[in-house]
């Protein structure tokens, strides 16, 4: 690549090579994803220092024009949506001088696959408005005043009767709390157990939590895997006292945890009073071959598993409504902490889902849903083996996501470059993994809940086309 520079003029050179080589990808002529020509080469031709090379690559790097693969070079960024998100913010801000702020520019993906979000398709539209309209029509004050602190007991008694019946689940009405989402709960919990300064969760693991933790300044202890979920023994080592679990379709490996695990489990909370496991059941609906996994809660004899779920991938994460079953040490010291707390959700939404499930509208919808995924998760499968025979793939008795293994070696950032630059959100294993756990980088997360069953294969067909632009040599 022979560029234009000047030493006469007073601009240093590698400043020349900085804006040219910018001003190239900002106008596509050198494309998302396109390896640069290496240091040694650029300065071989231009007859310049390598350290002069280096220094202009540094600040495109630091600016996000490009980026780095150990071993393999220099390239090219998916700039296009950064100019959008700059032009957007100008515009924004000269329209209205009052402005302080701008809202982020919204990334439409083409297919993204790391939202296991309900298929639109789904939601139950003429049923959810006919109830709204029964409930507005009733013109009951009820709905215009906010439920007691638990939640809106009609629904926790419709909820209770769910879960002992369809999740066995043993609890009460009194014991479950409803919140607007499982993180607003976990922060309830740790107020109720404030002597909790770590937590065990499994790596790799759900991000969400993660993430909170992290904010609070919780410590969090990193819980390996094996086939069978999170390792006994580690929590014994970490010295817990709380560990995050998803023991029905760990997430995001979609491993099912056995019964001699889950009892190891419940061996060691039960050995220290101070001791609980929150149990996260976030997809337990989904299931597509023999019977529903009981829940680890089933099992606990002691009172010690704190068992969670939400509506969000039942009905739709707009709906706001997550629930928690406390044990009962934990419910009194609730109820003498927080007997004056306000609800945190909407009246109105918790009168909605209450109806739809004492009606029997959500157990169909629930029949249907599954029966829609299996379908959607059926064409996937089918499409992958049509190109690759030979791909191990993980997961698919269960949820609205697979794991899969290419048979072909490939670069992953390279991939997940090419992947943003034709729209598409992809991760992989080793993006939910923290800590000094060993990281999986060629296993992709696929989620299908949310791409159309009749996008399915040319979706499938896209990512095996990036998935061989970025093989090993």
């Amino acid at each position: 690549m022979q560029l234009k520079l000047d030493s006469s003029i007073d601009q240093p050179l590698y400043f020349q090579i900085y804006t040219q080589l910018k001003q190239l990808i900002q106008t596509g002529e050198l494309a998302a994803g396109m390896k640069l020509v290496s240091k040694r080469q650029l300065a071989l031709i231009n007859g310049i220092s390598q350290n002069t090379v280096m220094n202009a690559y540094n600040q495109l790097l630091t600016e996000g024009y490009i980026y780095s693969i150990e071993r393999s070079g220099y390239f090219v960024a998916d700039v296009e949506l950064l100019f959008k998100s700059r032009e957007t913010a100008v515009t924004s801000n000269h329209n209205d001088a009052k402005q302080l702020t701008t809202a982020p520019a919204k990334i439409d993906y083409l297919y993204n696959f790391t939202d296991s979000i309900p298929d639109q398709q789904l939601f139950p539209f003429k049923a959810i408005k006919k109830i709204y309209q029964k409930l507005l029509d009733s013109e009951n004050s009820t709905y215009l005043h906010a439920t007691e602190h638990q939640g809106l007991y009609e629904l926790r008694s419709t909820l209770q009767q769910y879960l002992s019946q369809s999740r066995g689940v043993p609890c009460q009405a009194d014991q479950i709390i409803l919140g607007p989402s499982s993180q607003y709960l976990i922060q309830l919990l740790l107020q109720l157990l404030p002597e909790v300064s770590n937590i065990g969760m499994e790596s790799p693991g759900y991000l969400g939590a993660n993430q909170l933790l992290s904010h609070l300044k919780i410590e969090i202890q990193p819980i390996p895997l094996d086939e069978s979920g999170a390792k006994p023994e580690a929590l014994e080592d970490a010295r817990l006292q709380l560990l995050y679990s998803t023991p029905n379709h760990q997430f995001p490996t979609g491993s099912i945890m056995p019964l001699e695990r889950r009892q190891s489990l419940l061996e060691w909370a039960n050995s220290s009073s101070e001791r609980f496991i929150i149990e996260d059941d976030y997809d337990s609906e989904f299931k597509y071959s023999g019977r529903p996994i009981p829940p680890l809660k089933q099992l606990d004899t002691q009172d010690k598993v704190i068992y969670m779920g939400s509506f969000s991938r039942s009905i739709s994460p707009g709906i706001r409504i997550s629930f928690m079953v406390l044990p009962h040490y934990l419910l009194d010291k609730y109820r003498i902490g927080f007997n004056q707390l306000t609800s945190s959700l909407n009246t109105l939404n918790q009168w909605l889902v209450y109806d739809f499930m004492a009606s029997g509208q959500f157990e169909r919808h629930l029949n249907h849903s599954r029966s829609f995924y299996k379908k959607k998760r059926d064409a996937l499968i089918k499409s992958i083996r049509q190109l690759d025979p030979n791909a191990h793939i993980l997961g698919a008795d269960a949820g609205l996501y697979i794991l899969l293994s290419p048979s072909l070696d490939y670069q992953p950032e390279q991939f997940k470059q090419l992947a943003q630059a034709n729209s598409i959100k992809i991760r992989t294993l080793s993006d939910y993994s923290f800590g000094k756990i060993p990281q999986d980088k060629q296993t992709l997360f696929l989620s299908f809940s949310s791409i159309p069953e009749e996008d399915v294969d040319q979706a499938i067909r896209l990512l095996y086309d990036l998935l061989d632009q970025s093989r090993l040599s």
